[in-house]
């Protein structure tokens, strides 16, 4: 008799799209019988968007960012964003909020927060509280990245605001209703457009991405 670990049997694409398929009908059912599902994004009207740039991808709107400017992400993971943020933007303060810091493992980032006088800080724990015991009016870019369910984007808007200088701007990512690959509902298109249309602000920039996980900058109008 073996004693080899039996492999588990590949779950193949046909029996991926059956399940797709058994939900899709499932899915027409529930709308059938007057079941919300899904939760669009309400449409804008054309002023927000005036004067909105698309761009290729997250990378190059890192690189339409002014240079040495205070920046904070919302939602670090293991850091490598932040990275880019530190290497592309070289911000004179950093600041990196995270539910459970102990996931940020990104080499380079690390050593930035443990060198003595680094601008780079941390914060552990719930995002939107930790940004409301920031000062007001200190960063010039809010990079939001966290809690993507609906309830959990307002809340971060609503602390991220007053923390912006008077020039400063938004920016979200994973900018959808939903999300292919996690097959669950994202609240940040909807919460977006819902604080665009309801304040005096509107789209700089959006940046695609290849899962159309994009990102979109706000900036006030």
């Amino acid at each position: 008799m073996s004693l080899l670990p039996t492999k588990k049997p590949k779950v193949t694409f046909e029996e991926v799209e059956q399940k797709r398929r058994a939900f899709a009908a499932a899915l027409k059912e529930f709308t059938a019988q007057k079941g919300r599902y899904h939760h669009p994004a309400p449409e804008l009207s054309a002023d927000k968007l005036a004067g909105c740039e698309v761009l290729p991808n997250r990378l190059a709107l890192l690189d339409r960012l002014p240079k040495g400017g205070a920046i904070a992400e919302v939602g670090v993971d293991r850091g490598d964003f932040s990275l880019e943020i530190l290497n592309r933007c070289q911000p004179s303060k950093l600041h990196l909020f995270d539910i459970d810091m102990t996931r940020l493992t990104n080499k380079a980032v690390l050593a930035a927060v443990a060198q003595r006088g680094s601008p780079v800080k941390t914060h552990a724990g719930d995002s939107s509280t930790n940004m409301r015991k920031v000062p007001d009016g200190y960063f010039d870019v809010i990079y939001i990245d966290g809690d993507h369910d609906y309830e959990g984007v307002k809340r971060d808007i609503e602390a991220a605001v007053p923390k912006l200088k008077p020039e400063g701007a938004l920016i979200f990512n994973d900018y959808s209703v939903w999300s292919p690959v996690g097959m669950f509902h994202c609240g940040v298109a909807r919460a977006v457009h819902e604080f665009c249309r309801d304040n005096p602000w509107k789209f700089r920039y959006l940046a695609l991405q290849s899962m159309m996980y994009n990102d979109v900058m706000l900036v006030r109008a």
